[in-house]
């Protein structure tokens, strides 16, 4: 008596694996022989039956549809990256001019703000810095309100803080009546601490804890540097 299989389904399921395996290995195989490729169909569920080269085809295409989204986003990128480079080029140009303080501070202020698109910027000094015929005055962290106290691991840090802050902090920083939903926070020092630089935005979204920083410490170097210049005079 001969042997038969006691599960055809399974069977078959293994001599296609060997099929789709031997394929994998051969690709070039199909194209070998035109006749047999030529009958070859893959069905679709809206148009039927499709040819194995169109349905190949077609993931060739949205493969490349994902490549040119990924490639206008570096693209895009890109264009920003250079356009902050721009904007860090005239503003430093800028501030080598600059031989007042309160010009420094109204510059920078006007000019990051729009190109870093927020809401908001101010200066806040450590109250043991002091400046020119009291032009910091309107500038001092509040000594008595504890926020030097939070804002002091900061500081040491030397890294801009990105992303929430609470209520207490916002207002100690930007104002009591102006509403922070996300901020950027820039250490400003030279040889010491010299306070922050605060970028306030009304979007949660605007600045996040995982942002990269990277123009954002330069602009703190960058400012930094040359008000330690003027401190000095």
């Amino acid at each position: 008596m001969s042997k038969t299989t006691a599960n055809p389904r399974a069977a078959a399921q293994s001599e296609e694996s060997k099929v789709i395996e031997y394929l994998q290995k051969n690709p070039e195989l199909l194209m070998a022989y035109p006749r047999i490729f030529s009958q070859l169909s893959i069905p679709h569920q809206l148009e039927g039956a499709t040819s194995l080269v169109e349905r190949q085809l077609k993931l060739l295409r949205e493969d490349n549809k994902k490549l040119k989204k990924n490639l206008d986003e570096l693209i895009n990128i890109a264009r920003e990256n250079e356009e902050l480079n721009q904007r860090f080029h005239r503003l430093s140009l800028e501030l080598i001019s600059a031989e007042k303080i309160p010009e420094v501070l109204s510059m920078v202020q006007n000019q990051v703000q729009t190109f870093f698109y927020t809401d908001f910027v101010c200066f806040k000094f450590l109250p043991g810095i002091s400046g020119k015929d009291k032009q910091l005055a309107a500038h001092y962290l509040n000594n008595q309100s504890g926020i030097v106290e939070t804002v002091a691991p900061w500081l040491e840090k030397r890294e801009p803080v990105c992303g929430q802050q609470d209520d207490k902090v916002n207002r100690a920083l930007f104002g009591e009546d102006i509403k922070i939903e996300s901020s950027a926070l820039v250490p400003l020092y030279h040889t010491s601490a010299l306070g922050l630089l605060c970028l306030g935005s009304v979007s949660k979204e605007r600045f996040n804890k995982d942002m990269g920083t990277i123009f954002l410490q330069q602009l703190g170097e960058l400012v930094s540097t040359r008000l330690k210049g003027l401190l000095s005079k």
